[in-house]
């Protein structure tokens, strides 16, 4: 904003050749009022409507350092549009040549009504809050492990004395080295956990920082600069977490401790020790960004699939009850239906006529493409709970893993099997059914998985929400959203996940981040109780779980 050297001067007044205070500040107009100036200025049938703030609104505004018209130098044309589909800003011409395939733009004053308000600006001022409280409660833990520590050293000094009691003064030298040596590994770890704490303390100021900045744009900031404010602030606070993320990996939690010599009484001439000071570490797992993503403008949500179009409408026999679906590397459609009469496979050809029906001993739940010829079915509610490697080219079952408890959801990925079981979590697997990590992520309504990137993404029935976690368990966001209810079968593009909501009758499309969620399929569609999703090689494939219907949409 340009506010010149007489900024405190109300702008009209100053074009009259007179001099007066300014108290207010337009920020449409970009003029510097005072109090009769404003009347007016609030009077006017055209400017009544302006963003005015107090002239020190201002200069807060100005020490943000955050720029709040962006241009397109591209184009040489302000941007004062904003594209959905990749959610960004962008000008006139950009729909016209870079954004010319993406859904319609719409125009940035539509997007950034009530942005103060949104669930936007809200989430991402939460977010920075319970960064902070977080932050505080690790520095609080780490200050209380420096207690523990002191504590530990003081226990082991009094071991210490009382063994020196029982033994002659030639022992004094010894006694020397191991108190040496405690206070050199003392002294050491105690200040790495200063450092860990000036660390997190610096950070926790950088929090601080974002968090007075959302304080300062939604006191004076008009929304659209609301808007675009906080979109430079989520980058900031992108680039605190990425840094504490990494440190907070690295934090182990020390405790020292003695061994002592059992034979000192006995061979008290032959000692040279007391013992060793033994210090042993254990990871903490702080995981503190655990994120709530909502879509974003709330505004801007397509019901269309205009990236897909319908290429067959598939009509599966009757009374089947279908729990998912996938499409095979011939590209054959099958479909796992679990009804208590059927339990069978359904296959259809890639022109969508019907090829044949599997016959399965058990009600299937979930299939995963393996490749190589190869699927996984899960079994849950069989006498013996198992997963099994079954042959495309024969449909003859090669392998089986057993479980205790019921095993719903299964997806694979890098040679991985990721399996959900009942009151055990997520089991990761080789195809032999060698368990390589156990991660204790489960509840009452999580029944489906998709693995892609590293990242797991777990639906859950009966809260309405996706969570996304890493190989450790650790959840980096939560998805919950009205328009999606009761949610169940998961699966992905490059750039996308799509998921299923079974009571809102919908396919809800949204970012891998979580962000910008989309309903892109739902009744206008034919869609009605759906069960399943599948995406593969530019095909996106749904299917109804009890009207006997799937569509196959080809990805433009």
């Amino acid at each position: 904003m340009d506010v010149n050297d007489k900024k405190d001067l109300c702008s009209p007044c100053e074009f009259k050749s007179k001099t007066k205070e300014a108290t207010k500040y337009c920020t449409e107009c970009k003029e510097t009022l005072c109090i009769s100036c404003y009347e007016l200025h609030n009077a006017h049938i055209s400017s009544k409507d302006h963003h005015v703030i107090p002239i020190d609104g201002i200069h807060m505004l100005k020490s943000l350092h955050i720029p709040f018209n962006e241009y397109c130098k591209d184009h040489e044309k302000d941007k004062d549009l904003y594209c959905s589909s990749h959610s960004e800003i962008i000008c006139l011409t950009c729909t016209q040549t870079t954004h010319g395939k993406c859904e319609p733009a719409v125009r940035l004053s539509e997007v950034t009504k009530n942005a103060k308000i949104s669930p936007f600006v809200s989430v991402l001022e939460n977010n920075v809050i319970a960064v902070m409280e977080e932050l505080k409660d690790i520095i609080k833990d780490r200050e209380n492990n420096k207690l523990e520590l002191e504590k530990q050293r003081t226990e082991i000094l009094d071991t210490v004395k009382d063994i020196r009691k029982c033994i002659n003064a030639q022992l004094d030298q010894v006694e020397n080295k191991i108190t040496e040596d405690l206070k050199a590994k003392f002294e050491k770890y105690n200040l790495d956990i200063d450092k860990n704490v000036k660390f997190l303390s610096d950070h926790l100021n950088g929090f601080k920082e974002i968090h007075e900045k959302m304080g300062i744009l939604k006191e004076y900031a008009s929304d659209t600069q609301t808007f675009i404010g906080a979109r430079a602030l989520e980058k900031d606070l992108y680039t605190e977490e990425v840094m504490v993320t990494s440190f907070l990996e690295k934090i182990q939690s020390i405790n020292i401790d003695i061994e002592k010599n059992s034979d000192i009484f006995v061979t008290c001439g032959k000692i040279k020790s007391f013992g060793d000071i033994q210090v042993k570490t254990l990871d903490k797992g702080y995981c503190i960004f655990k994120k709530i993503k909502g879509q974003y403008p709330i505004g801007i949500e397509s019901k269309t699939l205009s990236k897909f179009s319908k290429a067959l409408e598939i009509k599966i026999p009757q009374k089947s009850s279908i729990n998912n679906c996938a499409i095979l590397p011939n590209k054959q459609m099958i479909f796992v239906d679990s009804h208590t009469r059927n339990k069978r496979l359904i296959l259809f050809n890639e022109d969508g006529t019907h090829d044949r029906n599997i016959n399965l001993s058990s009600r299937p739940f979930d299939i995963t493409v393996i490749g190589n010829g190869k699927i996984a079915l899960s079994f849950p509610w069989s006498t013996r709970k198992r997963i099994e490697i079954i042959n495309t080219t024969n449909y003859q079952s090669e392998h089986e893993i057993f479980f205790k408890n019921k095993c719903y959801g299964i997806s694979y990925d890098n040679g991985n099997l990721f399996v959900i079981v009942k009151c055990e979590g997520i089991l990761i697997m080789d195809l032999c059914g060698d368990l390589r990590f156990s991660l204790p992520i489960e509840g009452e309504g999580i029944f489906y998985i998709h693995v892609k990137n590293d990242r797991l993404y777990c639906s859950d029935e009966y809260n309405d929400t996706v969570q996304c976690y890493d190989m450790k368990g650790c959840c980096i966001w939560t998805f919950k959203d009205s328009n999606l209810r009761s949610p169940m079968s998961i699966s992905s593009n490059q750039n996308h996940i799509f998921i299923v909501g079974c009571k809102s009758n919908n396919i809800v499309s949204t970012y891998l981040n979580g962000n910008f969620a989309k309903v892109i399929s739902d009744r206008h569609h034919g869609i009605k109780d759906p069960t399943s999703v599948y995406f593969e090689t530019h095909h996106l494939l749904m299917c109804n779980g009890k009207n006997a219907k799937a569509f196959l949409y080809k990805e433009n």
